[in-house]
């Protein structure tokens, strides 16, 4: 419904709203708050509460300062104050959200994080399908506000539930913790975000927001995949850090090898299937956008891979490690980016996304090696390679017969039917029993 353009506003308003969110929240809902749930486990109500208030004062303060950024420097953002105004009301709001849904899930909760993540699932498209036909002279804007509306909704119910429990709880000692352990990764958080939406913003500025619109597409596409891969690392963290604690990696190691597997096949499938996923969630005018979804999804792979690595270095609390990795990988991918695109087109942001990805996991798992010296035991290495490079070659087969419909789907059928005659092996290996607890429920 959206003319390339205005799908390259969302998409530019979207990633501006996942970097200037790094320092609005301090990513307090992250990898902190999964520790404090083990810390301050009897406590969490009023922890919680605390990291509320902490919060909305952060968000206040970082707002503010943007709005009048933005006034005296427009042609920087791109974006009108209302869209900046909205902005600070959906991280506020997003926040309180991921706070519950990470309880929700490190409590193994799942039938209110379903619930929720269909219902928004169906209701933010319609609202924002509603919202594009009752204001089609600003069809940009009426998508960013329809598709958030239930979120912010949703968001404010869950603040008053949590502050009624906490009873406006104010720690000056939860503070100085959430504030110590994550201060020092918000060059993690914020180079993560440039890693992933480096390239639309460089790609908007280097060529037009026409070309960012394509490769927003092809984004939107890969990052079915995120919501999935982040989904299970929600169910690995408290596993790993529990399964650490209680130095029982065997089941760990089976655990994570069957969700790898998992994962590669949703991939080959999508990669596959990329030209058809275009002309279902887009339409003919974003076939272009087909080339880049096999280099994006080989990169969201080792995204998971990357995330679970990283929940042993948020046990050991080395969250400088993993600052400076990710620092590493997004530098290096703006300069390539800088280079890329300049010579190659859009393409080329793709590519330096997926050799950027590589990079950050080749760190972190240097960095883990060093901190948990049984990390083999946790990762099955030999098959996390093969695994990778069977991906690799469907990738490829992917691109070259792009046009060639019964040979992706003969070649897709392998993977789907080897998953549909193990998939009882592959699932018993996905449940887990520590020393400690029964994981099976994961």
């Amino acid at each position: 419904m959206l003319a390339v353009a205005d799908y390259g506003t969302t998409s530019v308003f979207i990633t501006w709203e996942g970097v200037i969110s790094v320092f609005a929240t301090l990513n307090l809902a992250g990898g902190v708050y999964n520790v404090a749930m083990t810390k301050y486990a009897d406590d969490i109500d009023a922890y919680t509460s605390s990291m509320f208030i902490l919060e909305t004062l952060i968000s206040i303060v970082v707002y503010s300062l943007v709005i009048m950024f933005n006034a005296l420097f427009p042609e920087v953002l791109k974006l009108s104050q209302v869209f900046l105004l909205y902005m600070w009301i959906q991280t506020l709001t997003n926040a309180f959200v991921t706070f519950w849904l990470m309880r929700m899930r490190y409590q193994f909760k799942y039938k209110p994080v379903i619930g929720f993540t269909i219902s928004n699932s169906l209701l933010s498209p319609c609202i924002a399908i509603a919202a594009i036909r009752v204001f089609p002279q600003n069809m940009a804007m009426a998508k960013v506000f329809g598709a958030g509306i239930f979120g912010i909704v949703f968001g404010l119910i869950i603040c008053v539930s949590v502050l009624r429990r906490g009873k406006l709880f104010v720690s000056g000692k939860y503070w100085r913790y959430a504030i110590k352990f994550n201060v020092p990764l918000l060059p993690h958080y914020l180079s993560g975000i440039l890693l992933n939406g480096a390239d639309k913003l460089m790609i908007d500025g280097i060529i037009n927001r026409v070309a960012a619109g394509i490769y927003a597409i092809s984004n939107s596409i890969a990052s079915v995949l995120s919501l999935i891969t982040g989904g299970i690392n929600s169910i690995l963290i408290p596993v790993t850090l529990k399964a650490i604690k209680s130095r029982t990696y065997a089941g760990l190691k089976k655990t994570i090898t069957s969700y790898l597997l998992i994962i590669a096949t949703f991939c080959v499938l999508v990669m596959m299937f990329g030209r058809e996923a275009v002309l279902v969630l887009a339409s003919k005018k974003y076939l272009d956008a087909i080339p880049f979804v096999p280099p994006l999804i080989l990169s969201g792979y080792l995204s998971f891979l990357s995330g679970i690595v990283g929940n042993i270095q948020f046990y050991y609390e080395k969250t400088w490690q993993m600052s400076f990795s990710t620092i590493c990988s997004a530098a290096l991918n703006i300069i390539m980016n800088y280079f890329g695109i300049k010579h190659f087109g859009a393409i080329a942001a793709a590519y330096t996304t997926l050799l950027s990805s590589l990079l950050n996991l080749g760190l972190y798992y240097f960095f883990a090696n060093q901190n948990e010296k049984h990390l083999r035991e946790i990762l099955d290495i030999p098959k996390i390679i093969v695994i990778f490079c069977g991906l690799i070659v469907y990738a490829a087969i992917a691109i070259i017969f792009e046009h060639v419909f019964i040979l992706r789907l003969v070649v897709a059928v392998v993977p789907a039917a080897f998953f549909i005659a193990k998939r009882k092996v592959i699932l018993a290996m996905s449940t887990i029993k520590t020393a400690e607890e029964d994981y099976s429920d994961a």
